[in-house]
């Protein structure tokens, strides 16, 4: 029997859990009716690993937003949309929590190092956002700033660019998404050290099948 049947499309790996005995974890993606779910799976059989994947669907509800399905392990966009790359982004972090203490919401700002300046997200309804500053002007080096971190944005969030306004960037689905664009405006000012990230887990191999982890 095919250990991977009906999982669909692995889209992500954690390679080495360091919270849980270094195991494997894969994120996998599947169309249902329209809808895109995803699977949070590993194969290795330690007692207390489906409480470990318990906490990494819940950090991705926390985190970004998202609802369990009929599933056991998967959970969906309240859209049905795939937004590939931010859940992948959502899937890291969500390994990446503390199992002792359970993730916070994320909020709509942050303190970028570079303009050192808070930067918040404002939601403009029917999934598009605006970046501003706080209690700064708008001068030329302030919009070349948040204009950079839009397009961060737009990579991240599987987002469009607004043409007209170099600060705004909004979702296809038409749909808001709070908690998923509070977690990646955290990581826009690094998104190259994100993509990095990406690449390097594609490139460490597969899931280890059943057995193997044992």
């Amino acid at each position: 029997m095919d250990p991977f049947a009906e999982l669909g499309k692995r889209i992500e790996l954690v390679s080495t859990d360091k919270y849980f005995r270094d195991v494997s974890i894969g994120l996998y993606a599947r169309e249902e009716s329209g809808n895109w779910a995803f699977r949070v799976r590993s194969f290795a059989k330690y007692e207390g690993l489906q409480a470990r994947i318990d906490f990494i669907l819940n950090g991705m509800q926390t985190l970004g937003g998202m609802q369990r399905t009929e599933g056991q392990d998967s959970v969906r966009f309240p859209c049905g949309n795939q937004h590939l790359i931010a859940v992948r982004r959502l899937f890291l972090q969500a390994c990446k929590e503390k199992p002792e203490a359970a993730p916070d919401t994320p909020v709509l700002s942050m303190w970028d190092k570079k303009s050192e300046l808070t930067v918040k997200a404002v939601n403009l309804g029917q999934g598009t956002y605006a970046l501003s500053t706080v209690d700064a002007g708008e001068d030329e080096p302030n919009l070349r700033r948040l204009g950079a971190l839009r397009n961060a944005m737009v990579k991240l969030a599987d987002a469009q660019a607004d043409e007209v306004a170099g600060e705004r960037f909004c979702f296809t689905c038409g749909q808001d998404h709070d908690p998923l664009v509070g977690l990646l405006l955290q990581a826009a000012p690094n998104v190259r050290a994100v993509m990095r990230e990406f690449e390097m887990n594609a490139a460490r191999g597969v899931l280890l099948a059943p057995g193997s982890q044992e």
